[in-house]
């Protein structure tokens, strides 16, 4: 009876040995995070102390991507198994949502690397190949290159190549507000020659989204700088772009607490940077119309009469801004709609004919 116990152990350890031995790819724990941390926490010196957390959603194409393609690999998991305790969590169930909010969670997927008492070491946002998503982890295991350990280099030299630092770590990290509001307190501390360098242009172009802001009429101001460093086509393209959508967002009615007068003033910066061309004229008699709410004479702008003589991206950008406004009735848009297939109709049957007279 002794010798068929040591046999059936003996044959169940070879078992569990072997499943080891052919396990293949990162193996992902099946309990909560708290099990997860407190696992890493209880490990004895050769095994993980750090956690990693895949945060994934469901309907995320490149969290199944990682899932199915890349955490299956060999060599992934013997990188993964040996250094973490991972754990896999859906962000939208159970105790997910909650992790979601304490970490600040805003893009999928976002791989955290937590320390055994659940603190953040640092994280990777987004998929990649295998042996670059291991490099990054390899990085990301090091705290001194989390965007926390950056800002407090930042506080300790507040040196310009500091200040990049930290925007490079936090926007890798993909803290868009965070980026943001660095930027705004940095921006009137530096030189006219950082402000506008190729290296602040990354991070201070999206600021330039909002008209009303520091830094949007700071730019306007120190205008001739900003074009010797980054061209003023570069210039000149952000500030339209902002512009057109500060219009656009004012005839939606999105704006709050906006004075009217304030906007056009502002809009027609539009003119000095591309002057009274038909697009532009088109976009500052809309916004001055919606000003007085003169709306059916925006809906007079509504047939190709009107709209026919504009490229098509500038006729897509005015249909799109009329619209957005909700005071124009769907019998308009219907009728514009109609009599822009009918413009094309005609367009096309003139076409024929000219290519028929060629064929004869």
């Amino acid at each position: 009876m002794k010798k068929i116990s040591v046999i059936l152990l003996s044959l169940c350890i070879s078992i569990l040995m072997n499943a080891q031995q052919k396990a293949k790819g990162v193996i992902f724990e099946t309990g909560t995070l708290q099990q997860a941390l407190a696992k890493a926490a209880a490990a004895k010196k050769k095994a993980p102390k750090i956690v990693f957390v895949d945060c994934y959603t469901v309907w995320c194409g490149p969290c199944k991507y990682m899932t199915n393609t890349v955490f299956p690999m060999e060599h992934v998991g013997e990188y993964f198994n040996k250094n973490f305790v991972n754990i896999k969590i859906d962000m939208e169930k159970g105790e997910g949502i909650d992790i979601k909010n304490k970490y600040n969670i805003r893009a999928f997927p976002t791989f955290l690397i937590l320390d055994a008492q659940g603190n953040e070491i640092n994280r990777i946002l987004g998929s990649a190949e295998a042996d670059v998503f291991i490099e990054k982890v390899k990085k990301a295991q090091d705290p001194s290159t989390s965007p926390a350990a950056k800002k407090a280099v930042y506080e300790g030299n507040k040196s310009f190549a500091n200040a990049l630092a930290y925007l490079e770590a936090a926007q890798f990290a993909y803290m868009k507000a965070e980026v943001k509001q660095f930027v705004e307190e940095i921006f009137p501390t530096l030189s006219s020659r950082d402000k506008y360098s190729e290296k602040l242009w990354p991070y201070l172009s999206p600021n330039l989204s909002d008209p009303q802001s520091v830094i949007f009429n700071t730019v306007l101001v120190e205008k001739s700088d900003a074009d010797k460093t980054l061209t003023k086509e570069r210039v000149d393209a952000a500030l339209r772009s902002c512009l057109i959508s500060y219009a656009m967002s004012y005839v939606r009615g999105t704006l709050k607490d906006v004075n009217s007068a304030d906007v056009l003033n502002k809009l027609n910066y539009l003119s000095y940077l591309e002057g009274n061309n038909q697009e532009t004229s088109m976009i500052l008699r809309i916004a001055r119309l919606y000003s007085e709410n003169k709306i059916k004479e925006i809906e007079s702008f509504l047939n190709m009469r009107n709209l026919g003589g504009l490229s098509d991206a500038s006729r897509g950008l005015v249909e799109k801004m009329i619209f957005g406004i909700k005071e124009i009735s769907s019998d308009s848009k219907l009728k514009y709609s109609n009599s822009k297939v009918e413009y094309y109709n005609s367009l096309i049957t003139s076409i024929k004919k000219d290519i028929e007279k060629l064929q004869k």
